[in-house]
Formats: structure tokens, C-alpha cells, sequence
């Protein structure tokens, strides 16, 4: 498998349920995967003003660049 190009976001919510919340979003988001029990991985290309309102959809749960943040 090939690795997408773009940025990580990790986010402490089930793949299934940030695939919910960005139904009809757009912004760059091109993937959701799962990062393990209760994670997920956005991969996504969206800069500026674009991911600010991309981590504002997850402002009630944790949200890292990368994986030990969300250890944190």
C-alpha cells in the first residue's frame, strides 16, 4: 500500500466516528484510518484558516499532530 501524501492529525475518537463528523466537510481531509482502540489518523492537506475549523470539528476530544501526543 502506498502512503498518501499529506499531514497527520491524530484524534482520540473511533475511525467511525470522525468519519461521522466529517461527512460533507471537504478541506483537504483525504483519509481517515484507524490508529489503534479509540484513535484515528486524519490525513489531510488543509493549512491556514482551512485547519483551524478542521481541529475546531474536534474541539471536545484530543487532537495531536502526532501519536505521542495524544499519550501526553
Amino acid at each position: 500500500m502506498s502512503d498518501l501524501k499529506g499531514y497527520r492529525l491524530y484524534v482520540d475518537l473511533g475511525a467511525s466516528e470522525v468519519r461521522r463528523r466529517l461527512a460533507g466537510f471537504g478541506h483537504g481531509v483525504r483519509k481517515i484510518q484507524s490508529a489503534g482502540k479509540g484513535r484515528a489518523v486524519v490525513i489531510h492537506t488543509a493549512t491556514g484558516r482551512h485547519l483551524e475549523e478542521l481541529k475546531g470539528l474536534f474541539g471536545d476530544v484530543k487532537v495531536a499532530d502526532s501519536e505521542e501526543g495524544l499519550a501526553e
